[in-house]
C-alpha cells in the first residue's frame, strides 16, 4: 500500500560545510538508489577520513540502509555519526526515526527529546516527536507537541496533519477535519491530508464530501492505492457498487498484495450474489493471509448461502480457532447449525455468543429464531423482546414477533 507516513522533515544537517571527496565513490555515495550508495559509502570508511567527513559518511550510508528498510544497520551508522558528532540534529532526528519504526520507543523519545533540546526556536522536531508519538498511540502528548509547534510557526502543515491523525485517533473527528483543512489551506497539493479528511468524513458518515476529497488525492497521485481502496468503500455506500468493484480492482492492481481490498471487494461480490467471483477472492485472502478469521468467516457464509454446510462449519471453525471464540462468529455458525437443521449446537453456539456479549440485536435475533424452530414459543418470543429493547426498530424481531402472533 501507498506509504501514509509524513515525508522527511528538514533539519540542519551534519553536511553542511563538510568538503566532499572529489571522486566517483562519494558521487555514489551521496546519490542514486540506496542499494548502489550503500557499497559506495562501505568504500569510502574504508579510507582515512577527516572526523567530520567520517560522520557524514556513516550519516549518508544509514539513511540508505532506512531507504531499504534495514532500519537495524540505520540505527548503528546513525550511533557512529554521532559518536564523531554527538549533538548532530540530523543524525539525532534520523536515529529516532528509524527507532521508531523498530518500535524502541523509550530510546526514539529521548533522541526526539536531544533534538528539541538543542533547537528550542524549530517547530520541526515538535513535529517529528509528536508523529512518533502518534505511532505508539499516545495521541494527547502527540497532541501537545503538535500545539508547540503550530505555536513556534503556525504555517507547518505537517503540525495541522498530524494534530489531525490524533484527533482522529481518538475519534474527535470534527477537530480532526479542522486541523486537515488548515493543513490544506497550507498546501494545496497535500494529498495526505486530503486522504486524511475522507477517513474522518467516512466515519460521520459524510460520503458525499469524502468522495470529493479522495477524489482531489487522486487528482494529485492517480496511484494512490489506500484513496482508491477507502473511494471504493464510499462507492458501496453511495450504492454505485459497479465503480466500488472497479476501484477495488484498481487498488488490486497498483499492490497486489493488499488482503484488505481483495476481502472486501469479495463482501461486494457476496453482496451481489456473485459467488464464484467472492469465493476467488477469499480464497486468495487465504492464500495471502491464513491468520485471517474474517476471509474465512466470509466463505463460510457463502458455503452456507450455497447449502454446503460441512465446508461452512469447517470454515466457521477455522475462524473461531484464530479468534478464541470470536461472538460474531459463534453467532454466524449457529446460524449455519439452524440451516442445517442442527438445533442443539444451534442453541449452544447462540448461548456462547450471547454470553460473550449480551448488547448485541443480532444475537438475540439468532437465537429466538432457534426456540422457533424448536417450537419453544415463549423462549423465542423473549429473546424477540430482548431484540426490540435494544433495538426498537429491528425488522427482523417485528416480524418473528408477528409470526408468533404476539406482541411486543
Amino acid at each position: 500500500m501507498t506509504a501514509l507516513l509524513r515525508p522527511a522533515l528538514v533539519l540542519l544537517a551534519l553536511c553542511a560545510g563538510t568538503p566532499a571527496l572529489a571522486d566517483s565513490a562519494d558521487r555514489d555515495c551521496s546519490k542514486g538508489a540506496a542499494e548502489q550508495r550503500i557499497p559506495a559509502c562501505t568504500q569510502l570508511l574504508d579510507r582515512k577520513l577527516a572526523k567530520s567527513t567520517r560522520a557524514l559518511v556513516y550519516f549518508r550510508r544509514g539513511q540508505a540502509y532506512a531507504e531499504n528498510s534495514d532500519d537495524g544497520k540505520a540505527v548503528a551508522d546513525f550511533s557512529a555519526a554521532l559518536d564523531l558528532r554527538p549533538r548532530d540534529a540530523a543524525s539525532l532526528t534520523a536515529r529516532a526515526d528509524a527507532q521508531s519504526r523498530l518500535g524502541e520507543m523509550d530510546a526514539a523519545l529521548a533522541d526526539y527529546a536531544a533534538v528539541i533540546a538543542v533547537n528550542k526556536r524549530s517547530a520541526l522536531p515538535l513535529v517529528n516527536r509528536g508523529f512518533a508519538l502518534l505511532q505508539f498511540d499516545r495521541n494527547e502528548e502527540a497532541i501537545k507537541d503538535f500545539d508547540a509547534a503550530i505555536a513556534l510557526n503556525g504555517r507547518e502543515e505537517e503540525a495541522y496533519k498530524g494534530r489531525g491523525d490524533a484527533h482522529r485517533a481518538l475519534e474527535e473527528h470534527m477537530a480532526a477535519i479542522d486541523d486537515y483543512t488548515q493543513a490544506i489551506r497550507l498546501d494545496k497539493t497535500y494529498k495526505n491530508a486530503f486522504y486524511a479528511r475522507a477517513r474522518s468524513l467516512i466515519e460521520m458518515k459524510d460520503y458525499t464530501r469524502a468522495l470529493e476529497d479522495l477524489q482531489k488525492a487522486l487528482d494529485l497521485d492517480s496511484d494512490f492505492d489506500s484513496a482508491y481502496f477507502s473511494r471504493a468503500f464510499v462507492q458501496w455506500q453511495l450504492g454505485d457498487t459497479e465503480a466500488a468493484i472497479a476501484d477495488y480492482t484498481k487498488a488490486l492492481a497498483l499492490d497486489t498484495n493488499f488482503p484488505s481490498a481483495r476481502l472486501e471487494r469479495g463482501q461486494l461480490f457476496a453482496a451481489l450474489h456473485r459467488y464464484d467471483e467472492a469465493m476467488a477472492d477469499y480464497d486468495e485472502t487465504i492464500r495471502e493471509q491464513p491468520g485471517s478469521d474474517q476471509a474465512y468467516v466470509s466463505r463460510g457464509i457463502i458455503w452456507r448461502e450455497l447449502g454446503d454446510y460441512d465446508n461452512a462449519l469447517a470454515d466457521l471453525a477455522k475462524a473461531l480457532e484464530l479468534t478464541k471464540d470470536k461472538p460474531d462468529t459463534l453467532n454466524e455458525r449457529a446460524l449455519t447449525y439452524l440451516a442445517a437443521d442442527r438445533y442443539d449446537e444451534a442453541l449452544r453456539d447462540a448461548d456462547a455468543a450471547i454470553s460473550a456479549d449480551s448488547h448485541v440485536t443480532d444475537y438475540f435475533v439468532t437465537r429466538a429464531r432457534i426456540h422457533e424452530s424448536r417450537g419453544e414459543r415463549d423462549d423465542a418470543i423473549a429473546d424477540f423482546n430482548k431484540a426490540l429493547e435494544l433495538d426498537p426498530a429491528n425488522k427482523p424481531a417485528k416480524g418473528g414477533l408477528s409470526r408468533l402472533g404476539a406482541k411486543p
